[in-house]
């Protein structure tokens, strides 16, 4: 496997992608958020980041403001949502308050995280139905298309325009948890050994009546996606060069479905770190520092041999901090010819960033009829 380049040489070149226009639309991503299950609810690393990522979604003369936030699972530590508890108290203290920025009030689309499967996981969804609320969590599995009109050039005298193009971005947001299955290990867990916390899923901890629809559900989406850009997210990461490691359930049922379709790239969160890993014309982002960081990279050696990981922020042991950062989130800009990553640490400073390409045409199909959670830029 190739090795990452140092922090000093990770700013990117994107070739002249970004100078040559402006993006078309913007989004973040944020995971592990969900602050603590004590008062106040929040940590300070999560209210950092928070304001992070209110100054990187403002619009600037070159971009525009972001569109909407994905919520990459965990997003209530460290038991999810309790039934019958002060799930009211814990929305507004872990999530109301804590992003409460003007730039930050546009959709959050959410998935869950193993975290959240320790409480009521069905509560956070009943969330979504309230009224004019950016919670938007429609079901365990959901999908985000985005379609933006592209006027490629100056309009003809008689107010046509023969350039006119209309760029897709589809999100398809996964249930990594129904997929792999999860554990929880209740309070004291701070005491587990490193070895017991961070102990890998195995096919012990699937139930494969839920895990197969789910993954035939997904499926199902990506064979009719006929979108320009195509991601799939989940809490759980496929490849990961963190604490937890790869995901192999994922590696083994889900990863060939993201090549065989074509697919953009996989956002995922659950470790506390942030990388860009690059494996057989996949991409992989993972941005799981919403609420601290950071994790050690202890896994870089189980990634594929053959991939590279392009960038990683990570401390050399848990939580010892010489990484520099406290939290963190990525950012994505869409253009008409590529897309644009950014890593952020928790002040919305630029770390890495890196160009994704559009897909190519031959993975497009017609138009889907299936029922979307958003349409529209």
């Amino acid at each position: 496997m190739k090795s990452a380049a140092a922090l000093s040489l990770s700013l990117m070149s994107t070739s002249s992608l970004a100078s040559a226009e402006n993006a078309k639309l913007r989004f973040l991503a944020v995971g592990d958020w969900g602050g603590q299950d004590e008062y106040p609810y929040y940590t300070e690393q999560q209210r950092e980041t928070a304001d992070g990522m209110a100054y990187v979604a403002g619009a600037s003369r070159d971009v525009p403001a972001a569109s909407f936030v994905l919520a990459l699972g965990d997003n209530f530590y460290f038991e999810g949502v309790k039934e019958g508890g002060n799930d009211e108290q814990r929305f507004e203290a872990t999530f109301e308050n804590v992003y409460y920025h003007d730039e930050l009030q546009v959709p959050w689309y959410i998935i869950g995280g193993n975290h959240d499967y320790c409480g009521n996981i069905e509560s956070q969804i009943e969330f979504s139905k309230r009224p004019n609320t950016r919670w938007t969590f429609p079901d365990y599995n959901h999908r985000v298309v985005k379609q933006i009109i592209d006027s490629g050039g100056p309009s003809n005298s008689d107010g046509s325009n023969e350039k006119l193009k209309t760029i897709k971005l589809e999100i398809i947001m996964i249930d990594t948890v129904q997929i792999a299955g999860h554990r929880c290990h209740g309070p004291g867990y701070e005491s587990l050994s490193k070895t017991g916390y961070f102990k890998p899923l195995t096919l012990l901890d699937v139930n494969l009546d839920v895990s197969s629809p789910t993954l035939k559900w997904i499926e199902d989406s990506l064979s009719n996606s006929d979108a320009d850009y195509l991601f799939v997210a989940g809490h759980f990461p496929v490849y990961s060069a963190c604490s937890h490691g790869n995901t192999e359930y994922l590696v083994q049922n889900l990863d060939p479905m993201l090549k065989k379709y074509g697919v953009t790239a996989y956002l995922s969160g659950h470790e506390h770190c942030q990388f860009h890993f690059s494996n057989e014309g996949m991409d992989y982002i993972l941005t799981g520092t919403g609420h601290d960081c950071c994790y050690a990279a202890d896994n870089k050696e189980h990634l594929p041999r053959h991939g590279e990981l392009k960038y990683i922020l990570a401390d050399s042991h848990d939580y010892s901090g010489d990484s520099g950062a406290r939290g963190g989130f990525a950012s994505f800009e869409v253009y008409s010819d590529g897309m644009k990553v950014k890593i952020h640490k928790e002040d919305g400073s630029v770390l890495y960033e890196a160009q994704l390409h559009p897909r190519a045409d031959h993975f497009k199909v017609g138009r889907s009829s299936m029922k979307v959670s958003l349409e529209g830029a």
